[in-house]
């Protein structure tokens, strides 16, 4: 969840394609050193010229497709003969790409060696049990003209035979992604979305998508005509986990509650996130500060849904249906989910999707509040709302808005200052990558090199901004989530998640076991851990529904520095943080947080 942001409106669409290089690599030397590749902005861009609209290689011959995807391959095999990248996740979108495009053209017996080489850059048990599971089916079903039904044995066969506790949240994950899969979704996105960015770029495109339209091929050819057996075999093998016993809950013990009769003081809690319903929790006597998507002054404190509000009962079914699926439950609200997808045409893709992503910003913040209150009752809340934006088509950067935007950073905290708040959670992040997106929706910039730049400058406009911010509230301690891309915060250059401060902590997610969720960012700033898996919360309204993310993680934190201010108003940011950092526990690189234990080493009584 901690990538509701305005700047990340065409993630899907773009993620590839800021990061491949601008004109063709040619191959190294034999014997040449590889170029050490530290960060994402050292690697080259590229454009590619398109023959037609991205939707138009969806439908027509695959033919058509070949020569573009080649050209891809030959530049994405130069670079990594060129460069030492020094990032699994970056290696595996090569080797991910090149697994795809291997697809595309059906050489199936290319396909083991790839997945190999992915299966060796996951250093996480679960995507290192499931990765290339279903690429290594595909190529026996096709190579071997096997039929539906043996496709639904062998899943269930195989799947079923990995390692549950490694494997089960990716299975069940994957399951309810099957159950989703409708051609007219994948359709309607290419002929609403992604052709309206190719149209703005008159068909002068980031390389990237290609790799984006050649996914999207080979899911509508070899996946589609399969998700029923697919889905079934997964289903099958999570049926027989019934019996097994569930993870141990290392969490629930760590945590405590303050009792309302216990001798505490108030203390101020800032939520700066999309929004949140202030009906539901004690406000400080300021209630909060707001800002729309172009960084100006706003009164609305909780997002407004506008035109949906009417329609809120039936989102926030969809929304719970979501997160029902992603667990495997056969919910009224699942089954509910499943049928409206299955019936969605081409056409109504775009409104369906901004409807769902406007209902995400609107729950937001208020779930991460629920969470950084929770068994506190001396919390009072104070809310910093950014209305950012839910539509596809993203917010144009300029110098000006980010200027604007730099100064809402320093309006912000000024508040939290205003209002003597000692915590503020923070579960949202972005980089200059997201920039170089949003640019290339627009098409400003001559090459994508000078996008790179441009991107880069504004970022650094606003990134030196919210640090200077930060910096000048020594007596508040800033909680942020670390992500959810499973990557590396050294090699990605995000705020707040990769800000060094004295009085910042950033925060990674694992689940109840304590364990290291598949999808929470890791890297030096990641220096604390808490429970980020299927987190329980209300949203608008008071209704509750279990949300993932670093964005639940991150509260967790925020909540226990909370109570330790309550408990004691005199102790200082630095005592906290130290203890938080002191209390917890080293699982290679999980450090998972033990509010009691932090607590203890503060001199406090807990319950």
């Amino acid at each position: 969840m901690a990538a509701h942001l305005r700047h990340i409106a065409m993630a899907s669409t773009l993620a590839l394609a800021c990061t491949l290089p601008q004109a063709q690599t040619a191959p190294a030397p034999a014997g040449a050193t590889r170029t050490v590749i530290t960060s994402s902005e050292q690697l080259p861009r590229r454009t590619v010229t398109l023959a037609r609209l991205p939707s138009e290689y969806l439908a027509g011959p695959r033919e058509q497709l070949l020569p573009l995807a080649a050209q891809l391959e030959a530049n994405l095999r130069g670079d990594l003969e060129r460069f030492d990248i020094q990032d699994a996740a970056t290696l595996r979108a090569y080797h991910g790409a090149l697994l795809t495009l291997a697809q595309l053209r059906g050489d199936w017996a290319a396909v083991p060696a790839i997945v190999e080489r992915l299966k060796a850059l996951q250093d996480k048990p679960g995507p290192r049990a499931t990765t290339g599971q279903l690429a290594l089916l595909l190529a026996e079903q096709q190579s071997g003209r096997r039929d539906a039904a043996w496709v639904r044995a062998e899943v269930e066969r195989r799947y079923g035979a990995l390692n549950w506790a490694d494997a089960g949240d990716q299975i069940k994950a994957s399951k309810g992604q099957f159950e989703l899969l409708n051609p007219a979704v994948v359709q309607g996105a290419f002929q609403q979305q992604v052709d309206v960015m190719a149209r703005n770029m008159n068909l002068v495109v980031p390389e990237g998508m290609v790799g984006t339209i050649a996914a999207a091929r080979v899911q509508l050819d070899l996946l589609v005509p399969l998700r029923g057996e697919i889905a079934a075999g997964l289903q099958a093998v999570i049926d027989r986990q019934a019996p097994v016993a569930a993870k141990p809950d290392l969490w629930t013990p760590r945590t405590f509650a303050i009792p309302a009769t216990a001798r505490a003081a108030e203390v101020g809690i800032g939520i700066w996130d999309s929004g949140v319903d202030l009906a539901l929790f004690k406000p400080t006597p300021g209630r909060g500060i707001a800002f729309d998507r172009e960084a100006r002054p706003a009164t609305a404190l909780l997002r407004p849904l506008g035109e949906a509000e009417a329609r809120w009962p039936q989102l926030q079914q969809l929304l719970k249906g979501a997160m029902d699926l992603r667990s495997a439950l056969d919910t009224e609200d699942a089954r509910r989910l499943r049928q409206v997808v299955a019936t969605l045409k081409p056409e109504q893709v775009k409104a369906f999707q901004e409807e769902l992503s406007l209902a995400g910003l609107y729950t937001h913040g208020t779930h991460v509040a629920g969470i950084a209150v929770d068994g506190n009752p001396f919390a009072r809340m104070f809310t910093a709302t950014q209305l950012w934006e839910h539509r596809s088509e993203p917010v144009r950067p300029t110098e000006e808005l980010s200027q604007r935007t730099a100064a809402s950073y320093r309006a912000i905290v000024q508040s939290f200052k205003d209002q003597k708040l000692r915590v503020v959670n923070m579960s949202w992040r972005y980089g200059a990558g997201a920039y170089e997106g949003m640019l290339a929706w627009h098409n400003v910039g001559a090459t994508p090199d000078e996008r790179r730049q441009l991107a880069r400058r504004l970022f650094d406009i606003e990134r030196a901004a919210l640090r200077e911010a930060i910096a000048s509230a020594p007596e508040i301690l800033f909680v942020a989530g670390s992500g959810n891309e499973d990557n590396s915060a050294d090699f990605e250059d995000y705020i707040p998640a990769g800000l060094q401060l004295p009085n910042l902590l950033t925060v990674g997610a694992v689940d109840r076991a304590g364990e290291e969720t598949s999808f929470s960012t890791f890297g030096r700033t990641v220096v604390l851990h808490a429970n980020g898996f299927e987190v329980d919360s209300v949203l608008p309204g008071g209704a509750r529904v279990k949300f993932s993310g670093t964005s639940m993680a991150s509260p967790q934190v925020a909540n226990a520095a909370a109570k330790f201010f309550a408990l004691n108003p005199q102790l200082t940011v630095a005592q906290v943080r130290q203890a938080l950092l002191d209390g917890a526990d080293r699982r290679g690189r999980v450090n998972l947080v033990n509010p009691r234990r932090s607590a203890q080493l503060l001199g406090l009584r807990v319950e």
